[in-house]
């Protein structure tokens, strides 16, 4: 199994990556120091690898750097695995990588790339270092490149002709970064989007979703409109690529107010005692059921539930990457300072991904259905898609932090304890957004309002 390319040129490897449905991918050329031992320089920041590619954050190893006066040693480190990588051998195979993962240093602040042996067989062999040692002037590209909603495919290449990296070099940087190269893929996929969404809005739909075997049936859930828009664009719903058109993520909303994610705390008080917490700063319904409610902002106490939302341990003004090895927790507090609930950076970094990277939000509208032959076929609702759309692009964990510690992202949560039958009892954080409209500019680099049909 031989796992790196020579190309003559860079259309040869684009061939290879449309083979394989790569919607995106970065390139770098490497240094004699990249490689196994010494791992491979991402850049100052976790950007552009996440979140254009789906990783699962976690801590820790210790640091043992002593730079800035011993400032970070012994602190922890940040490190992000890749949830989906695979090797691309030169016959078509695809090899997991055994742990690939992002490791990030705060102290220089940089990121680099470990762990690129594969699961079955040898890495590719110009990544070694004892390559590198008997072949210093050897040139070598890492190149990235992204599939559906972040998994990402690795290509080494080797010794390519001269019209390769004549190719490479006539390539734009990626955003935000100097050292990888963008490779536009996808842009056929934003045009046949485009035009799917322009047939579909304007225009009343029964409220469906596809089935498995992508057959049409009746849907009257809460999510009529994502299933019924899906339907539309012959999405077959599956838990791993709900709302997704060949990488591109599809979010409606039916108003202004829009959730983004829904991670549960890891720490404090909520987290080790649920039924402690509700008892403590929730509130009786007439039930006799226990609730807590209230919009949490950053730095406003709520009166509703007397906590206080706050990020812990961070700087605005300065990069996250810089701030990773502090113990940075997005928390509601009490007056005195008890943490009561709290999300970990691993925590919420790990529900702002790939998906949110290009996302298309999309107005929705929901009304019972009055044809009462359709009624007798089960559809209870007709949906319709709005011709303005918002198509988002690039987001990062800073833009994350800072729309939360601005207040554009709140807490807005609803969880209930039922003392009389635990199985009733359910956990509830909503992040949202009080006008997506809005919010969009301060979560993205790139915004378009399309009016479909133009």
């Amino acid at each position: 199994m031989l796992l790196e390319y020579s190309p003559q040129s860079l259309k040869e490897i684009i061939a290879v990556l449309d083979r394989h449905n790569c919607n995106g991918a970065i390139i770098k050329a490497l240094g004699k120091n990249h490689n196994d031992k010494n791992q491979v320089y991402v850049g100052s920041d976790f950007r552009p690898l996440h979140p254009f590619f789906e990783f699962r954050f976690a801590e820790r190893i210790a640091s043992v750097s002593k730079k800035q006066d011993g400032k970070h040693e012994g602190a922890p480190i940040l490190e992000a695995a890749f949830e989906d990588f695979c090797w691309l051998g030169t016959k078509g195979e695809e090899v997991p990588a055994r742990n690939l993962k992002m490791i990030i240093y705060p102290q220089y602040p940089e990121a680099r790339l470990s762990g690129f042996e594969p699961v079955e067989g040898n890495m590719p062999p110009s990544m070694s270092i004892e390559f590198t040692r008997e072949n210093p002037d050897s040139r070598r590209y890492l190149l990235l490149a992204r599939r559906g909603l972040g998994s990402a495919l690795g290509i080494m290449i080797n010794d390519p002709a001269p019209q390769f990296i004549k190719d490479v070099d006539a390539l734009s940087a990626t955003r935000n970064s100097r050292v990888w190269k963008h490779i536009e893929l996808g842009s056929d996929a934003r045009k046949e989007l485009r035009y799917l969404l322009s047939e579909a809005s304007g225009r009343e739909h029964f409220g469906c979703r596809l089935d498995k075997h992508g057959d049409t049936i009746p849907f009257n859930g809460t999510q009529v409109c994502g299933f019924t828009l899906e339907q539309t664009l012959g999405i077959i719903p599956n838990s791993g690529k709900d709302g997704d058109y060949k990488g591109i993520e599809l979010k409606t909303h039916t108003q202004k107010k829009v959730t983004l994610f829904t991670p549960e705390p890891d720490l404090g008080i909520y987290n080790h005692n649920f039924q402690e917490f509700m008892r403590r700063f929730g509130y009786i319904d007439i039930n006799g059921n226990y609730r807590l409610t209230g919009i949490h902002r950053a730095n406003i106490r709520c009166e509703k539930s007397g906590l206080t939302l706050r990020i812990d341990n961070y700087d605005d003004r300065q990069k996250l990457v810089t701030q990773t090895d502090r113990d940075i927790i997005v928390g509601l507090y009490t007056d005195d300072s008890t943490l009561a609930a709290g999300w970990s950076l691993p925590r919420i970094l790990n529900c702002w991904g790939a998906k949110h990277n290009e996302t298309v939000y999309v107005p929705a509208g929901k009304s019972n259905n009055t044809r009462q032959d359709m009624l007798d076929s089960g559809y209870k609702y007709t949906v319709s898609f709005d011709r303005l759309v918002r198509w988002c692009r690039g987001t990062s964990a800073d833009k994350l932090f800072r729309a939360i510690e601005k207040g554009t992202i709140f807490l807005d949560p609803a969880p209930k304890f039922v003392p009389t039958k635990l199985a009733d009892s359910k956990r509830r954080s909503q992040w949202r957004v009080n006008d997506i409209g809005k919010a969009v500019y301060d979560l993205y680099d790139h915004v378009e309002e399309i009016t479909l049909g133009d």
